[in-house]
């Protein structure tokens, strides 16, 4: 198994936000994470990541733990909440500054990506001009561009037109059929109907299978 959440919880101020959380997730499956906005899927992604201390339980990652603030198991491919860009750098100098973290730029994949997402003829523009739905799109690509096996996506279509959202859904069964797990939270699940392979639903921090 890629992935595996064992029993987690988390409390913040006393107020669980993740109760007792055990999910299973295998290689070359798109989840859907489903739930209303304040439901702990954000919270969830960022468990798997490492960005939190879990109040109890554990996640593992190809058997080995994750462990907060602590270098991954394995590279992830990450969307979650607000895109942190340098906004008075360009788009290129923020992607090529995120995979020279992990040494692992990639321009072919990259310029790939940027094409398909329409913005190739906008990589030396300012991200400070860029519009919400370009900022999402430069996120997405950043998610992607160093072949990470795992992808952990937060209401990635936030502001992304119809086409853009039809380019995106390809391009997660694409990412599927190359062997990647891909956990995606959103609340718009008529979108994920169109791909996931399996839903969890996330409610008052539980997480049951559908």
């Amino acid at each position: 198994m890629h992935v595996e959440i064992k029993h987690l919880s988390k409390t913040i101020k006393h107020k669980p936000i993740l109760r007792n959380v055990n999910a299973h997730f295998a290689h070359g499956k798109i989840y859907g994470v489903v739930g209303p906005n304040g439901s702990g899927k954000t919270m969830l992604l960022r468990a798997l990541c490492g960005f939190i201390r879990p109040t109890t339980g554990q996640v593992l990652i190809k058997g080995q733990p994750v462990e907060f603030n602590r270098r991954l198991p394995e590279p992830i491919g990450i969307i979650i909440e607000e895109p942190g860009f340098l906004p008075h750098e360009t788009a290129m100098a923020n992607l090529q500054y995120l995979a020279g973290i992990n040494h692992d730029f990639d321009s072919g994949e990259t310029d790939r990506l940027l094409t398909l997402f329409g913005l190739k003829d906008h990589e030396y523009d300012r991200v400070k001009s860029y519009s919400l739905g370009m900022r999402q799109k430069l996120a997405i690509v950043q998610a992607l561009m160093e072949h990470q096996p795992l992808i952990l996506l937060d209401e990635p279509t936030n502001g992304l037109d119809d086409h853009s959202v039809h380019v995106f859904l390809e391009e997660m069964k694409r990412q599927r059929d190359k062997g990647n797990t891909i956990i995606i939270a959103s609340h718009h699940s008529n979108e994920l109907e169109q791909i996931a392979d399996s839903f969890y639903r996330m409610t008052d921090g539980c997480l049951t299978k559908q």
